[in-house]
């Protein structure tokens, strides 16, 4: 009678596995990896992108226009601000790969990974085997993790935003000072603002390096909130879990491996 019981129990919950895949793959999945369900995450990583863009623009016109300055001092500072342009680059990849993984990580966890989990839960509860157990526990912990470390440093990223808002308005209101008058017809103008009070070739210098010091704070700021923060989020959580439930993230057999297949 008691292995009955056992047995009708362990059906039950292999019953319950299956369906919990089911709904996992065919509802979760979906709704965690629909734009809808992310959609303040989106606008706040579109508004980093425009930003990034306007940068770019800002970037490019202002290097334009110092190089067609008067002195052979204005070519090298046109050169350094438009060697900023890469770094805008890394950012604005940075970002389309964040709203990438927005979507794309939720879908893999729910239609992969967590009915990859209930398998080995199904088999462990018909055949006790412990390793089962721990792989899917295991699993679970990393499906939740990479579902959730876009969301988070994006939140983090406003929280920081906030925080330093003052300075960061500051430093982007300085950029469109620059660019709007870079953007002048009248070539003059520009001299005027870049030199400044005096008519020196030196304030002329000392003047165009300002503009590449707003730049160089400007992209700062892009690349802490869109590359270094995700990052850092990433290697908190890790840490974390690895110190919560003893995760081992060594890839160094994997890696072993892939070198004596290859030989």
């Amino acid at each position: 009678m008691f292995k009955e019981k056992s047995t009708i129990t362990k059906l039950l919950i292999v019953l319950t596995l299956i369906c919990t895949s089911l709904f996992s793959i065919f509802y979760v999945s979906k709704r965690v990896s629909s734009p809808e369900f992310h959609i303040e995450s989106i606008r706040v990583l579109d508004e980093k992108k425009m930003t990034a863009m306007e940068l770019t623009a800002a970037v490019t016109v202002t290097s334009t226009a110092i190089s067609a300055l008067p002195g052979d001092m204005a070519s090298p500072i046109a050169n350094q601000v438009s060697g900023l342009t890469p770094y805008l680059l890394v950012v604005i990849c940075a970002i389309y790969l964040e709203k990438f993984l927005l979507t794309i990580t939720g879908y893999i966890s729910f239609t992969f990974i967590i009915p990859f989990v209930c398998l080995l839960f199904g088999i462990y509860v018909l055949f006790q085997k412990q390793v089962l157990k721990t792989i899917a526990i295991k699993l679970t912990i990393f499906a939740v993790a990479i579902t959730l470390i876009i969301p988070f440093s994006v939140n983090v990223t406003k929280l920081v935003e906030a925080t330093f808002q003052e300075s960061i308005t500051q430093t982007f209101e300085h950029v469109d000072e620059i660019t709007q008058e870079a953007e002048k017809e009248d070539s003059n103008a520009f001299l005027d603002f870049i030199n400044g009070i005096g008519n020196s070739i030196a304030n002329l210098a000392d003047n165009a390096k300002k503009c590449i010091s707003v730049f160089v704070d400007a992209i700062a700021v892009l690349i802490i909130t869109t590359c270094i923060i995700p990052i850092a989020v990433f290697l908190v959580m890790a840490w974390i879990i690895k110190i919560l439930f003893g995760l081992n993230f060594d890839f160094s057999k994997s890696k072993k491996l892939i070198s004596k297949s290859s030989e």
